[in-house]
């Protein structure tokens, strides 16, 4: 079973997730709609736009971090970018190797994806350490 902490942990990196999602969605809709950009070129724009209030999120809510922001900014772009390599290698596997519907490389993108994106910032981009008295927040 887990354990308490885990759990809470992965409460807030939903919560973050979401939020992010929500953020996302208004700002590519915004970019598309009312200033007439192309939806891949809005798409990327946006993307990148929220990866720092996405680290600092992760930083201080979901990980409650004290460790070095930039080795944990390198790591945390550099599993952004193996966030969507992943996410292309499991559409493409689903759609032109096991020639399955495209809605089951969304299905891991959605699911299989977050979870290893949160296992490895947890034990990687925001490692807890034994002398860490820090008290992560409650939900």
């Amino acid at each position: 079973m887990l354990d308490r902490s885990l759990t809470l942990k992965f409460l807030r990196f939903c919560v973050v997730g979401g939020l992010s999602t929500l953020a996302f969605s208004l700002l590519t809709w915004l970019a598309v709609s009312e200033l007439h950009m192309e939806p891949t070129w809005a798409t990327v724009l946006c993307y990148l736009v929220l990866v720092p209030p996405n680290f600092l999120a992760h930083r201080n809510f979901t990980f409650v971090s004290r460790g070095h922001i930039s080795r944990e900014g390198r790591r945390f772009v550099a599993l952004h970018a193996f966030n969507l390599l992943l996410s292309t290698l499991g559409m493409k596997l689903i759609t032109d190797v096991f020639h399955k519907d495209y809605r089951w490389g969304i299905v891991f993108s959605a699911v299989v994806v977050p979870v290893v994106v949160f296992v490895l910032m947890n034990r990687w981009v925001f490692p807890r350490r034994p002398d860490s008295q820090t008290t992560p927040p409650s939900l």
